[in-house]
């Protein structure tokens, strides 16, 4: 019940010239009251049910505001607003969010409405935003009038739905950002409530080497605003106000760094920006390579159904010779065409296809293999085996990816093939300085091995979840291929095998039905005018649209199931650098070293 302590906090009252129903009202702002875009308020309806009083709650977002003189009949009056007899109207719009109980009833003209928030007023805010009701749940950021907002994580973390999906222009949206820490959010929440969920993060840093220096602290924290930064890092959580107090970045988990190797050089990682010996090196040994089917994932959407069957029957070839191996308990694949000749490289593999396609070379391993080599040859044109060629031979990049530097298990070394990730770790693959083939050979190769890993074993050990930006290339919207469908799967059927995707692109539109569909959490940065107005962003009111037009980075509009309206929410300035240049160097440190190197070189005491 209000008290009459609580005529402070009203701001206005339930307009009486337009209608007010169970689903909206608007407000007669009072003329001495502020009234923002997004904020909380609300109203009560005083009701006798029974013979009892009865109180029904109404609480909503502000979505539009006016402002407008009644009594003037033309533009031009304006020029004579002094000899007018005018009256200022201040009007806003209520989207409801919640009537508590819910008894279905508009609020009643004239009735007060009050401001939600602040500490006075936090339980109703909460109701407001749906909060009061999440069980499991993380901070998303702040509202415009800078209320802590939260994402319900019981619609992410598969329990009633899975999957964040997130969309806004390149360079402005801060999409990997906010993506990356949404991810960082979700495993941090389950560690500290110690639910027994266990987590393994994955990210693709599939643009430059911005995203190696993660765990790194950003110097702009400690140069510009700091304390204003930190303190709203600190309202977030506790957590974040230390880590930027010890200059960390991004470290409540351990990060392993995994990169291909550069081509030519040993085991030394591709990366120009970060010291060599902080990576992991990833590949396939030719064995693990031809066991798990990778080489379909070089099909790509725009392929015949000749090239795509080809190449699928070359993946096949190649798993049969791996069963032949197992069969005879080796650990590598050999040559049908030339006795115990070991088949080690990528190189060692394009000529292997390339005998299958144009050779007449009998096939010395009898059965399966030897039926599908003649199978092929008689069955495709010769157009249809150059064309596959040609893809085979366009992959170059992945020569440094197979061979036999991945047979054996070494510290730092990941063979794809025998991915075995650990819990509370973050893994981030580095796949920018491979081709776009070869990109998505990776990335299908590493979700199709995760996918079914937790199918044989279940959520109950684990649960992977995967931050995958440029999502348009890998499920775009037309036509199939197979990592397409290892994202489909995913969207569709990971929510109850604890696969958890975090997608982002810079167009919803253009990215695969199925997967925009089983988002249940759907995240929205700065946006361009021919995409805000396609049906994928129906969610958004044409004023959420309009501001989204022009939004500032750091700005998101996110929807979720738990409240019917979606929200704005400011994402504070991040501690962590997200590129080399912002990376905190602790300078004393350096000095400290410098003086054991050299002594003391301040100018000695007379």
């Amino acid at each position: 019940m209000l008290s009459s302590n609580d005529n402070k906090n009203e701001i206005g009252v339930v307009l009486g010239s337009k209608p007010a129903t169970p689903v909206d009202f608007y407000i007669a702002v009072g003329r001495d009251k502020v009234l923002q875009l997004d904020d909380a308020v609300f109203t009560y309806v005083d009701l006798k049910i029974n013979g009892k009083p009865f109180r029904v709650s109404f609480y909503g977002i502000v979505d539009s505001i006016e402002r407008s003189y009644e009594g003037l009949d033309f533009d031009s009056d304006m020029y004579y607003i002094d000899s007018v007899r005018v009256e200022e109207r201040h009007v806003a719009h209520v989207k409801i969010t919640r009537i508590e109980p819910e008894y279905f009833i508009p609020p009643r003209p004239g009735n007060p409405v009050f401001l939600a928030g602040g500490e006075e007023f936090y339980n109703e805010f909460q109701k407001a935003i749906g909060a009061d009701k999440m069980s499991e749940k993380i901070p998303a950021g702040f509202s415009t009038t800078g209320q802590k907002i939260f994402i319900d994580l019981e619609f992410v973390n598969g329990k009633k739905g899975a999957h964040i999906n997130i969309s806004g222009i390149s360079g402005v949206a801060t999409k990997t950002t906010y993506g990356i820490f949404l991810l960082h959010e979700i495993m941090r929440y389950a560690r500290e409530k110690k639910h027994g969920e266990n987590y393994v993060g994955i990210i693709f840093n599939v643009k430059g080497e911005d995203l190696l220096f993660m765990d790194k602290p950003n110097k702009k924290i400690y140069e510009i605003s700091g304390e204003d930064i930190k303190s709203k890092w600190t309202e977030l959580s506790d957590y974040y106000g230390s880590i930027i107090d010890e200059k960390r970045g991004l470290s409540a988990f351990r990060m392993k760094f995994c990169a291909p190797k550069r081509q030519g050089r040993g085991t030394i990682p591709d990366v120009n920006q970060r010291d060599a010996g902080d990576f992991m090196i990833f590949g396939w040994s030719a064995y693990t390579f031809s066991k798990d089917g990778i080489m379909k994932y070089a099909i790509l959407e725009g392929d015949s159904d000749n090239i795509r069957s080809l190449i699928e029957d070359i993946a096949e070839i190649l798993f049969a010779l791996s069963e032949y191996a197992e069969n005879n308990e080796r650990k590598y694949i050999i040559s049908p065409f030339e006795k115990e000749k070991k088949i080690k490289t990528y190189k060692d593999i394009r000529d292997l296809v390339e005998d299958i396609l144009f050779s007449d070379k009998r096939s010395l391993i009898e059965g399966r293999v030897s039926r599908k080599i003649e199978d092929i040859r008689r069955s495709y044109t010769t157009s249809t085996k150059r064309a596959c060629m040609t893809r085979i031979h366009m992959i170059r990049k992945i020569e440094s990816l197979i061979g036999p530097d991945f047979e054996e298990e070494q510290e730092k070394i990941i063979d794809l093939g025998k991915l075995n990730l650990s819990a509370n770790e973050i893994y981030v693959f580095h796949i920018t300085p491979l081709d776009e083939v070869c990109q998505r050979i990776v990335v299908g190769s590493i979700l199709s091995k995760i996918f079914k890993q937790q199918s044989e074993e279940g959520a109950g050990q684990r649960k992977v979840i995967v931050f995958l930006d440029e999502l348009s290339k890998y499920a775009p919207r037309e036509k199939t291929s197979p990592i397409k469908e290892v994202l489909e799967d995913i969207a569709e059927r990971g929510r109850s095998l604890g696969v958890i995707l975090i997608g982002a692109q810079q167009s919803a539109r253009t990215v695969s039905r199925k997967i925009i569909m089983n988002s249940s959490v759907k995240i929205v940065g700065r946006m361009s005018s021919e995409e805000i107005e396609s049906s994928e962003y129906g969610f958004l009111t044409r004023e959420l649209k309009m501001r989204l037009l022009a939004s500032q980075p750091g700005n998101m509009v996110v929807n979720q199931p738990s409240i019917y309206v979606p929200i704005m929410v400011r994402f504070p300035f991040p501690f962590w650098a997200t590129r080399k240049e912002e990376v905190y160097e602790d300078i004393s440190n350096k000095e400290g070293i410098l003086e054991k190197i050299f002594g003391d070189i301040r100018e000695p005491k007379e």
